[in-house]
């Protein structure tokens, strides 16, 4: 019966995941030629840069994610400006923490426009794996979408876990359950879907979660 069980899980888990990647609903990108600048690297000295992601066009951008000696994931974002690798902004809010694998990756999203021609747009992904059996597995997952110079905003996220998904937007968010069920709630007060300042502790990873109202400062 143990035996049973754990095959049963691994099986829910590659189910999960099939549904992570289809999730996207598009393709991974190369990282461009791309190894990190050195004028970037050199900016972090001795820190541990444990990922980067390339994206060319329509702005030359490298997102960089660093772990500080205190442990602390940072994600921050670089734009070429007149030959110069600029920093724009840096968080640690909309990085997940704690000593599990993190990465960070380029999506492509293709939209058809009213004029028939079709626009590729960016997609910033971020994923936390699990430990032992679930290393290779994403357990949680966020999508920033470019929707304009220097902004990303937060468009899906997936909970492994509780098997549940997430399609985010300006005013709403819609649950996509395991049954097949899809719920929408209005999008929690507090929750800023900008990446500079996205905190991933306000999201959601139930409607009754969207639908509880925001906690009040203690004294």
């Amino acid at each position: 019966m143990k035996e049973m069980i754990v095959t049963i899980r691994k099986i829910l888990r590659t189910a999960v995941l099939a549904g992570m990647i289809l999730f996207t609903g598009c393709r991974q990108t190369a990282e461009a030629s791309g190894q990190l600048p050195l004028d970037i690297r050199a900016r972090f000295g001795g820190i541990e840069i444990t990922d980067t992601a390339y994206w060319d066009s329509p702005e030359s951008t490298w997102f960089v994610l660093i772990r500080t000696p205190d442990r602390t994931n940072i994600l921050l974002c670089f734009v070429l400006e007149n030959g110069t690798w600029t920093q724009k902004f840096q968080t640690d809010t909309a990085v997940p923490q704690g000593e599990d694998r993190v990465s960070i990756l380029f999506t492509d999203q293709v939209k058809e426009s009213t004029d028939g021609r079709t626009e590729t747009k960016p997609i910033l992904t971020i994923l936390q794996y699990g430990t032992g059996d679930d290393a290779s597995v994403p357990q949680r997952q966020y999508e920033f979408l470019r929707t304009s110079p220097g902004v990303w905003e937060l468009i899906r996220a997936q909970f492994t876990e509780a098997q549940v998904r997430l399609e985010i937007c300006e005013d709403a968010v819609v649950f996509l359950l395991p049954t097949g069920e899809e719920i929408r709630t209005d999008i929690p007060a507090g929750l800023d879907r900008d990446l500079r300042r996205t905190d991933l502790a306000g999201i959601p990873a139930t409607p009754e979660e969207a639908e509880a109202p925001p906690a009040v400062p203690a004294d």
